[in-house]
């Protein structure tokens, strides 16, 4: 991690094939495209390293920006997985023309601005653990094949009776697929993050499925501030005013998966988590709509599993 102020910084516009490397001290239309395999990597990381580039944006494109921003941390370059949402209101501010070498030039300004960041450090991007790897593959892998499962199941509803026999084959075919992943998701879990997972299971409608999410999906946890982590998934509801004016405020954003796990988990901790049920029936009591009650307990229990997995203590 960078010490001095930065110079130079850059910005990677990343596709399938290739990826275009803008640097913000080079000429205005300057870019330099690479092959987007290990050898464009190193053809990248020595041009960087040539200009002196100690800070780099990649925006997140659904995992096609890991390997590399993997080989340029690896590198000592430092890395932020920008959120697309959040480049693009910039890049409106700068150009309405869009191209990738426009791309990654925008990139890199906007590396520079977020270099002036104080909170820097807590932005960067940090490769996860082989173990996590792991772990959120096994859950992706789950993942799909319940949505494979729900499609057949609802697909019963309206095969021809010739076929459903065969439906029913695959659903069950499905099914045991699904139940010998959550025990491998359930070993690697404990074998893993054995302490970890304990802990924070202590909380009632946390089970094995949600921690092994958390603490494959949700590295941060523990690590920054509650503010901070209910944006990391989109709990966070948003303030919009303009002049006198108030907007109602939204939740947006954040890590889908992570937050459709949470969402599971408080609807059992409202049953049976003691504080998360108290808080509950009091938003009810206030008059608060399911959505907004459901939203604030998810939030509250983020709030708590992130003191829980800070201060190695389980909830009193």
């Amino acid at each position: 991690m960078m010490s001095t102020p930065i110079t130079n910084c850059g910005g990677i516009d990343v596709a399938k094939r290739n990826f275009v490397i803008g640097i913000s001290s080079l000429h205005k239309t300057k870019t330099k495209t690479e092959t987007n395999n290990p050898k464009g990597f190193n053809h990248a990381i020595e041009y960087l390293k040539k200009h002196q580039v100690q800070l780099v944006v990649l925006e997140s494109t659904g995992g096609l920006e890991i390997p590399l921003a993997k080989a340029l941390h690896g590198a000592g370059i430092d890395v932020i997985i920008a959120n697309p949402r959040q480049t693009h209101q910039f890049a409106q501010s700068q150009s309405l023309t869009k191209t990738d070498a426009k791309d990654a030039k925008m990139l890199a300004f906007y590396a520079q601005m977020m270099a002036q960041r104080a909170d820097l450090p807590t932005l960067l991007y940090q490769p996860p653990s082989e173990a996590e790897e792991v772990l959120e593959a096994l859950l992706n892998r789950r993942n799909q094949l319940v949505d494979m499962r729900t499609a057949e199941k609802n697909r019963l509803e309206q095969v021809h009776i010739s076929q459903v026999k065969s439906v029913e084959q695959m659903i069950a075919h499905l099914t045991q697929l699904i139940d010998d992943l959550e025990k491998q998701i359930d070993d690697h879990n404990q074998t893993h993050f054995g302490d970890k997972a304990q802990l924070i299971q202590k909380i009632k409608g946390v089970g094995t499925l949600t921690s092994a999410t958390l603490l494959s999906m949700l590295p941060e946890l523990g690590k920054v501030s509650h503010k901070k982590i209910a944006s990391l998934v989109g709990v966070a509801p948003h303030p919009k005013q303009s002049g006198t004016i108030k907007f109602k405020s939204r939740c947006f954003g954040g890590r889908a998966v992570v937050r459709k796990t949470l969402y599971m988990a408080t609807v059992v901790a409202v049953r049976f988590e003691p504080r998360i049920k108290a808080f509950y029936q009091h938003l009810l009591g206030k008059g608060k709509p399911y959505k907004v009650a459901i939203n604030a307990c998810m939030h509250k229990l983020l709030t708590i599993l992130n003191a829980m997995m800070r201060d190695n203590i389980a909830l009193a």
